[in-house]
């Protein structure tokens, strides 16, 4: 398999806010982002050029400038989206779905940490371990960055993705009950927040 793993492109923006929206999707769901950016959109917009307006932003948390792609034979196939975690405040948290919060509260007890946010394959390449290389490739970037640990989120419900982080040292660290709502990729059980140490 011939690949390269290199930093996302403004001019992939569209792109990329399809490949970020299947990390949130689960059996049978739309994806979280495309529910926040569907209720976002102005009448007849395109929820993902919603997405693609954040991803193009390049002081948010979100941006391209945050993301890497995995390319095979020119077609991106897997990306990862890691990023310094940071406090939201009270009227952040007010002002958005409250099925999106669990996320940000648990994101709230590591500010200043370096946080894997996203990581997706899309479907025809999955099974292939690019999760595995995008993994390996945001903890060399956290190394690189002189960062001690990495964090990561994860539904109790998702068995192959936990699986994958434990095998590579992840530890639960502090979970809240998941919430109830269809466009969560998983029902039930919790949604956990993981570290992995990267102290020699």
């Amino acid at each position: 398999m011939q690949y390269i793993i290199r930093q996302a492109r403004k001019d992939e923006s569209y792109e990329l806010a399809k490949m970020v929206n299947l990390a949130g999707q689960g059996p049978g769901t739309i994806g979280l982002d495309m529910s926040g950016w569907t209720a976002e959109a102005k009448p007849g917009q395109d929820p993902y050029e919603v997405g693609q307006k954040n991803i193009e932003n390049e002081d948010d948390a979100y941006s391209y400038k945050n993301m890497r792609v995995i390319e095979i034979n020119g077609d991106k196939a897997a990306i990862s989206l890691c990023f310094e975690a940071y406090t939201r405040g009270t009227e952040y948290m007010e002002n958005i779905p409250e099925y999106f919060r669990v996320f940000k509260h648990l994101t709230n007890t590591i500010p200043g940490k370096f946080y894997l946010d996203s990581l997706a394959a899309k479907p025809e390449y999955r099974g292939q371990g690019l999760g595995q290389m995008m993994l390996d490739d945001c903890i060399e970037l956290a190394r690189n960055k002189g960062y001690d640990a990495i964090y990561l989120i994860a539904f109790e419900k998702n068995v192959a993705g936990i699986g994958l982080y434990e095998k590579n040292g992840f530890k639960s660290v502090f979970s809240l009950p998941n919430p109830e709502h269809p466009d969560m990729p998983y029902q039930g059980g919790d949604v956990i927040l993981y570290k992995k140490s990267l102290a020699k």
